[in-house]
């Protein structure tokens, strides 16, 4: 997948549900190189086309999802990686409240949550959190971890990612917060409502919820660091 017009459309895909012809398409491009490559990455199944325009297909989410995701062969070759959780609190007059996220990217596009995002090769774990937080939504914060999650996940009956998930948690941030950013929508909630929106399902991270009602039992600080690992599963 070197061709740069096809990076363009699966980026421009990336962070929409569907797209019309006119909505992906760029001036710089003619029209048939750029229907060349369009009709390539749907015939790849990258892309999905109906209608009403153009989507991301499972194979092009996982494509996309994934930092290194072809081998010279073009199979998929690194599913593999680590991710940070970041779990942040604050109290308010109407009780502690959550951060959370709409995602606007795949492959969690529309899902409600704590947020996270890969770590860099050679970057350590807090400071990866603290990176995140502040490009996603503008916030600072010192972290501390709390444990991790190896997820195993399935769809459609093939192995879709596998993901150690490091869970860290602030209880103290600094900044104002972006309401909206490239990566979703921004917005502190009521522990319940998190504890609703992160509660396990396929496609989730089963110790977010734990972390939740530790959080709400006033236990967050007695928390000893903690390894889980789950195999899920989603048609």
């Amino acid at each position: 997948m070197a061709s740069n017009i096809q990076n363009q459309i699966l980026t421009r895909l990336l962070t929409s549900k569907k797209l019309r012809y006119s909505d992906i398409k760029t001036d710089e491009t003619a029209n048939d190189l750029f229907n060349y490559h369009l009709q390539f990455l749907v015939k790849k199944g990258l892309l999905l086309k109906d209608e009403e325009g153009y989507s991301l297909s499972p194979l092009g989410i996982k494509h996309v999802a994934d930092e290194y995701p072809l081998n010279p062969k073009g199979e998929v070759a690194n599913l593999f990686k680590m991710n940070v959780i970041t779990i942040v609190s604050q109290n308010s007059k109407d009780g502690i409240k959550i951060l959370n996220q709409v995602r606007g990217r795949h492959p969690s596009f529309g899902k409600k949550g704590v947020m996270g995002g890969s770590i860099h090769k050679g970057e350590e774990v807090l400071a990866g959190a603290k990176r995140k937080l502040e490009e996603e939504t503008g916030l600072g914060a010192d972290f501390k971890v709390l444990g991790f999650e190896r997820r195993i996940l399935n769809v459609g009956g093939e192995l879709f990612s596998d993901i150690i998930y490091c869970l860290c948690y602030a209880d103290e941030v600094m900044g104002e917060l972006k309401a909206n950013t490239e990566f979703g929508t921004n917005e502190w909630v009521s522990l319940d409502e998190a504890i609703k929106n992160d509660e396990p399902r396929a496609d989730s991270i089963e110790s977010v919820s734990k972390i939740l009602e530790s959080i709400k039992s006033g236990t967050i600080s007695k928390m000893s660091i903690f390894f889980h690992e789950s195999k899920q599963t989603e048609e």
